[in-house]
């Protein structure tokens, strides 16, 4: 047979001294006030009535009403369901870009990044003015992201696929990447994939800034020409090529209409 919990147990005994208080209670009223012409109260009365004064003090709720715990659930933040964002540093390439993002649950999340450079424009570090330069480039990125503590909020990982066509000339990156754009012009297409890490800070219940990091990595085939406008081509390339992802994102999120109770 099982035996019954510490606290159930402690709660019989209360109520059994109460019913043996009320039982002498009772034939003390019986020989006392009864015999004045008083109505002797009841025994099952004067049990009622210290009961519910034990009630009333929450000593014997274990007995006479349960109650379960108060359980406060945080649900995942409602500003999660659909999100849209710039970066900053794609910004500062002179790149138009805009990404959504989608709430697939409280922990993962599904977007994507479209980002537009139609004009040419130089890097500050670029002083080489006798060089033609030309940059611009058409990018879409779906992403998958996870969030540890739930969408929208602090730390996250992620992985993308990216396609990126290009058309650029006589660019000097900076410590020497990309050293083939830097005397001829290319035009083609990249694609691969990365992964990244990043974090998000709220600043209320619609914004938030976000810092991540990470790399890409694909595989790239373009044609080669002499100059920025040249329309004949003087080969082709193929190979494989690492990316960096950065981004400083500045987001605004559409919140769940929540219902009144």
């Amino acid at each position: 047979m099982n035996k019954l919990p510490d606290k159930a147990m402690t709660s019989i005994r209360k109520v059994l001294a109460t019913a043996i208080l009320g039982f002498f209670f009772n034939t003390i009223a019986a020989t006392g006030s009864f015999a004045q012409g008083a109505p002797a109260p009841r025994a099952d009365d004067v049990l009622s009535q210290v009961l519910d004064t034990l009630t009333r003090s929450g000593q014997a709720t274990g007995v006479i009403r349960h109650q379960e715990p108060a359980i406060v659930y945080r649900p995942h933040n409602p500003a999660a369901v659909f999100s849209i964002r710039n970066n900053l540093a794609y910004d500062a390439t002179g790149t138009m870009n805009l990404s959504v993002e989608f709430a697939l649950g409280r922990h993962a999340s599904l977007g994507g990044t479209f980002g537009l450079k139609p004009w040419d424009r130089f890097f500050f570090w670029d002083h080489e003015e006798a060089l033609v330069k030309k940059w611009r480039h058409l990018s879409v990125v779906p992403e998958f992201r996870y969030y540890l503590s739930e969408v929208s909020r602090g730390h996250f990982f992620g992985a993308n696929l990216l396609w990126l066509h290009y058309n650029a000339a006589g660019l000097n990156f900076p410590w020497g990447i990309y050293p083939a754009v830097r005397d001829q012009r290319l035009q083609g297409d990249l694609l691969g994939g990365g992964l990244f890490y990043g974090y998000a800070f709220p600043l209320g219940r619609h914004w938030r800034i976000e810092a991540l990091l990470g790399v890409a990595g694909g595989w790239y085939s373009d044609d080669t020409f002499r100059c920025e406008s040249c329309g004949q081509s003087t080969g082709s390339r193929t190979g494989a090529a690492l990316l960096p992802n950065v981004g400083v994102n500045v987001v605004y999120t559409f919140n769940k209409r929540e219902k009144n109770n």
